[in-house]
């Protein structure tokens, strides 16, 4: 098998993340590029079902049974074809394991496709890396100002564990395997991207957020041309209604799950990149628990931030 899939290798690119760092935005900016074949989060739903069926961590980390209900009744929901993204290529999130979702990615690119592109949190293919594609991918990475990423995080992990009550009181590190740095590494993003370097790139392409947002003709012409896609002037333009991403491959529950949680809002309504206007969030004005999370992870961006695409300005 793995012989035939790599002479059908065609261009295959991944986007890694951290969360919050408008990666989902970028990802419908690409659906609607020609001949683009999109996998949405795959290792998310892999790591999800991993944990809710691992007693160890449901027990380390109770919170998230507040998710792992929320995803169970999204899934009977579906069950009953109840649903917003039925009749498109979404998978149900029970067929995700680490296996699985590896041989998916090594399959040939779908027909009628050119690229394969996948967006993915690094914090869900940490500790996982030998469940990678084991054909040749394009690894290119996705980073934020840690400050904006850090206010975002406390604000959408409330729902996630189950906060109520007043938000200044939330504390995203507690009970949260996906901020626990003795599960995983203390700066996934980071900690792939020195990877990538060490083994399959020693360049891989990084762009920031808030230059894609200020100067997205500039940052989406260099990133096609990084990654061998033909740019066009209408990518910077897409249609606002979200109906389409159910043409996405990926975790059906988790992306009906994301809408019902309006997780996805923003992005799943947008329709171009829109300027930050200078806009910077002071780390002084963070929660503490946000606060902790800008000095984790702050060195790991600042040693990212000066090899990304520049907009030359």
């Amino acid at each position: 098998m793995a012989e035939s899939v790599i002479k059908d290798n065609g261009n295959r690119i991944f986007l890694w993340c951290n969360p919050r760092s408008l990666s989902t935005v970028f990802e419908k900016c690409v659906s609607f590029m020609d001949g683009a074949q999109v996998w949405h989060e795959p290792y998310v739903a892999c790591n999800l079902n991993f944990l809710f069926s691992t007693p160890e961590y449901l027990a380390k980390f109770p919170k998230i049974n507040n998710t792992k209900g929320q995803i169970k009744d999204t899934t009977e929901e579906i069950d009953n074809f109840d649903h917003y993204f039925d009749g498109g290529n979404l998978t149900p999130s029970s067929y995700f394991n680490y296996d699985w979702v590896q041989e998916q990615l090594e399959k040939p690119i779908a027909e009628g496709k050119s690229f394969m592109f996948v967006k993915e949190a690094t914090v869900c293919i940490d500790g996982f890396y030998d469940k990678l594609p084991r054909i040749p991918f394009r690894h290119t990475f996705i980073i934020r100002d840690p400050c904006k990423v850090a206010k975002s995080l406390h604000v959408v992990y409330q729902p996630f564990l189950g906060h109520e009550g007043d938000s200044d009181s939330f504390d995203m590190f507690e009970s949260n395997p996906f901020l626990n740095w003795d599960r995983i590494s203390k700066n996934p993003v980071h900690s792939l991207w020195k990877y990538v370097k060490e083994n399959f790139d020693p360049n891989p392409v990084v762009i920031d957020a808030d230059d894609l947002q200020n100067y997205p003709d500039v940052i989406l012409r260099k990133y096609c041309e990084a990654v061998g896609i033909p740019f066009k002037e209408k990518y910077l333009q897409w249609p606002e209604s979200d109906k389409s991403l159910k043409y996405c491959y990926g975790p059906l529950d988790q992306m009906v799950w994301g809408k019902k949680q309006h997780v996805y809002d923003a992005a799943f309504a947008s329709s171009c990149f829109h300027p930050t206007r200078g806009e910077k969030i002071a780390f002084e004005d963070l929660t503490p628990d946000a606060q902790r999370y800008v000095g984790d992870v702050r060195e790991g961006y600042e040693e990212m931030y000066p090899t990304r695409i520049k907009p030359d300005i």
